[in-house]
């Protein structure tokens, strides 16, 4: 592992204390890239599902090592009839409805240049429906910072998450009767990690010491029914 994931793994794993219940990986068709996947295989939970906007091909990671499901959808259209003891998103949600290996998002119209502003909120909500029970588990991560990275084609391809939108998420979840717990992280040098211990000094970071190119701030988020 490096980057971002030497402490976002570590944020989700440290959360999951039944091998034998179910898990729901949000945003994952390959694996063995950034240690998502390769670490709950590790911890030999079996009851595993993966969920992405493309196919799990043959020749993937997921398909060679592992036996686990894979569904094919726009998370938006996940059928809410499955429900996970555990559902884990690791950095995924920031590229809702925007542009990732084309279009990142299922959606019925001719315009090529139009990106869903809200759909990371969509995505959270919808991924809170599919909690199993008042002990499962939403594990999410996100890049924190004030910016919006976009590709050369000029197309948006994540978000980066300020204080503002944090609260937007935050009393979001509030007013759907959810609960939740928080982390953030902040690293100079991607090896090194450390957690903030308020947000003062997190928004301090945000606008003096984020990267802009790559996320060196990150917000751990854990939500509950």
């Amino acid at each position: 592992m490096k980057g971002t994931k030497l402490v976002e793994v570590p944020y989700f794993v440290n959360q999951i204390d039944d091998i034998n219940k179910s898990i729901l990986i949000i945003g994952e068709c390959k694996g063995g890239e950034e240690g998502i996947s390769e670490s709950i295989h590790e911890m030999e939970c079996t009851n595993v599902t993966t969920t992405d906007i493309l196919e799990s091909l043959p020749n993937s990671w997921l398909r060679k090592n592992t036996n686990w499901e894979h569904i094919k959808t726009d998370f938006i259209k996940f059928d809410e009839s499955n429900v996970y003891d555990y559902v884990i998103s690791i950095s995924v949600f920031e590229h809702f409805g925007m542009f990732w290996e084309g279009k990142a998002y299922d959606i019925d119209s001719e315009l090529e240049d139009l990106i869903l502003w809200n759909h990371d909120i969509h995505g959270i909500l919808k991924a809170c429906k599919l909690l199993k029970d008042k002990n499962s588990k939403l594990i999410i991560t996100l890049p924190i910072g004030p910016y919006m990275n976009y590709q050369k084609s000029g197309y948006p391809f994540l978000r980066y998450y300020d204080i503002q939108r944090q609260d937007l998420i935050l009393n979001t979840l509030l007013d759907n009767g959810y609960t939740f717990s928080q982390q953030y992280f902040f690293s100079e040098n991607f090896i090194d990690w450390f957690e903030v211990e308020n947000r003062e000094q997190l928004n301090q970071l945000i606008y003096t010491r984020c990267n802009p190119h790559t996320p060196n701030i990150i917000w751990g988020l854990t939500i509950q029914l």
